[in-house]
């Protein structure tokens, strides 16, 4: 099973309407790979909204030419299925996945995924925020943030930085011992990431 760490940026506020995938695959503990593809969006959620622009830049002109998710579908689907798939605030990331499938009628990839965001708070409870710019400062990894393929690495890092911290072996493990419940995405359905609520963290390092 590989780790493979996804974000997607959105030209407005439709699900459907991502603009830009970011993909980083860790190997052997380390990022082996990092990409990024531009989307052209679905004609019925193309509009770029200014407030997005503003956050990742990414304007109509520049996906022009790019594939639509039908045409990167299958270069991408087959990367995630039977992986592990982690993504910061997966909930978002995986909705647009799901929405992107559902718009060009293509059945969901069976994977497992992580969010890394609810891992980070189970973790490291006593920060102010969790989002990824706040925890990559934590732990002192230097990023363009909401730029798919930094963020993708970013939250790629802060994973092995959580399992260093945790001497989890793999990020499975990371989850059993902060007590966070993987998702999982199927064929015509999906169960979301979870975590414990209530009490203190499970101690690093401890069952």
């Amino acid at each position: 099973m590989k780790t493979i760490c996804i974000d997607f940026e959105t030209a407005n506020a439709a699900r459907a309407s991502a603009c830009s995938v970011g993909i980083a695959i860790i190997t052997d503990d380390a990022v082996s790979f990092t990409a990024e593809q531009l989307i052209k969006p679905p004609p019925e959620c193309a509009r770029f909204d200014p407030f997005n622009v503003a956050i990742h830049g990414i304007r109509e002109t520049d996906v022009a030419n790019a594939p639509d998710f039908g045409e990167l579908a299958p270069r991408l689907l087959p990367l995630l299925t039977g992986n592990l798939v982690v993504a910061h605030n997966a909930a978002f990331d995986l909705s647009v996945l799901r929405a992107l499938c559902d718009t060009y009628a293509l059945p969901y990839p069976e994977c497992t995924y992580l969010c890394s965001c609810k891992t980070a708070a189970r973790l490291w409870p006593q920060l102010e925020n969790h989002k990824l710019n706040t925890l990559c400062d934590f732990i002192g990894h230097r990023f363009h943030h909401h730029n798919a393929a930094a963020d993708a690495e970013a939250a790629a890092h802060l994973l092995l930085a959580m399992q260093r911290e945790c001497a989890a072996a793999t990020p499975l493990e990371l989850a059993i011992r902060l007590e966070v419940r993987p998702g999982r995405l199927f064929p015509g359905g999906y169960t979301p990431c979870s975590a414990r609520r209530g009490g203190a963290p499970a101690r690093p390092g401890m069952r």
